[in-house]
């Protein structure tokens, strides 16, 4: 969402200083303007209640200036006041229904308060005054995509044959082919998102985590190398997963070249441990075969028993019933190294595996 709001301050700054938007161009020269530019160097220094005031005060002079309701509803959503802020530019709507940018500006605020009901009918209006407008068409697909994915896509599409560089709606739709399993399609679209963002990272960890589950590690780490920022909305990172599968595929040649080698079957315990705790799919139980086959080469192995009570612990978080076996394999570590014993005691006080936050979501 970050270009859709260089819009709304586009909007709001060309309102300000375009006297040939004014509905009373003979007036734009006193008062009322020096009030609207004041009030709009209040709003970018954060002094909200003073830029109301003084978009009130423009109201007084002229009850129809839409610059104040446009500015006001600016002033709203700065501080996440979402429903003040589209009722306000509906205001400025209803003075002047021609400007396509302030019908997607509504849309926008609409969309973002999770009222698309209402922002369907101002992004149309948009796209009905200028067939051609791409951020429209970007919007509309945002509204839709929840709801119905192949208009969406429709929507999606248009942008960009209008406009090619709009490199966050081929990173949208990639997430769309995503979720309906066309993965070659996806692959494809977070390629063109790359290609046309000047930064290269849209949709750049999307086609990574692809390629993690094609085991195409290679390519997914000249990605991670290629990047501009590490920044990753997403829980597990990128180069999280990336670094997990590395190691697993070295863990696993190792073991393949050396198949009785307790270092590397331990090594390979660990690494197929690897995960984060909210997610069950019992990779301790696989992880322990590891273990315990390294016990059988190497009885007196302490760091696979180590790996043991560690799976164990988490597994008893999930089936508490299991809490008797982390006893005895705690007592069997403890006869072969007490400090490691020791550290496992105080991981099982303050290990859990529970959802304790909601992993960060996508920021549009």
């Amino acid at each position: 969402m970050k270009r859709f709001r260089l819009i709304i301050f586009t909007v709001v700054f060309a309102i300000l200083v375009t006297p040939v938007l004014a509905q009373n161009q003979q007036q734009d020269s006193s008062e009322g303007l020096k009030l609207l530019q004041t009030a709009f160097a209040q709003y970018k220094a954060g002094q909200y209640q003073k830029a109301l005031a003084n978009c009130a005060k423009v109201l007084a002079i002229d009850s129809k200036d839409r610059r104040a309701y446009v500015l006001i509803g600016y002033v709203y959503a700065a501080q996440d006041k979402l429903k003040e802020a589209s009722d306000s530019v509906a205001k400025a709507i209803k003075i002047d229904p021609t400007d396509k940018e302030v019908h997607l500006l509504k849309a926008q605020y609409d969309y973002r308060r999770g009222a698309n009901q209402d922002a369907l009918p101002s992004v149309r209006k948009a796209i009905e005054l200028d067939p051609n407008y791409a951020d429209a068409y970007w919007m509309l697909g945002k509204v839709l995509e929840h709801k119905d994915q192949p208009k969406a896509l429709e929507a999606y599409q248009k942008a960009v044959s209008i406009n090619p560089q709009l490199f966050q709606v081929y990173a949208a739709m990639g997430e769309i082919f995503e979720s309906q399993e066309q993965v070659k399609n996806a692959a494809e679209s977070y390629r063109k998102s790359i290609a046309a963002d000047p930064f290269h990272m849209a949709g750049r960890f999307n086609l990574g985590r692809i390629l993690l589950k094609q085991k195409r590690l290679a390519e997914a780490r000249e990605l991670w190398e290629g990047r501009t920022s590490d920044e990753d909305n997403m829980r597990p990172t990128f180069v999280v997963e990336l670094t997990r599968s590395e190691n697993l595929k070295r863990a696993t040649d190792a073991v393949a070249q050396k198949p009785d080698d307790p270092v590397a079957l331990v090594d390979l315990g660990f690494a197929t441990m690897e995960g984060e705790s909210w997610v069950i799919d019992f990779r301790q139980e696989r992880a322990i075969v590891h273990f315990k086959k390294a016990l059988d080469l190497k009885p007196d192995d302490a760091r696979a028993q180590y790996g043991i009570v560690k799976a164990s612990i988490q597994l008893a978080d999930i089936r508490p019933e299991n809490s008797k076996k982390v006893d005895v394999e705690l007592a069997r570590l403890r006869k072969l190294d007490a400090k490691l014993a020791d550290e496992m005691a105080q991981y099982r006080k303050t290990y859990t595996g529970d959802l304790i936050a909601v992993p960060p979501f996508k920021v549009q």
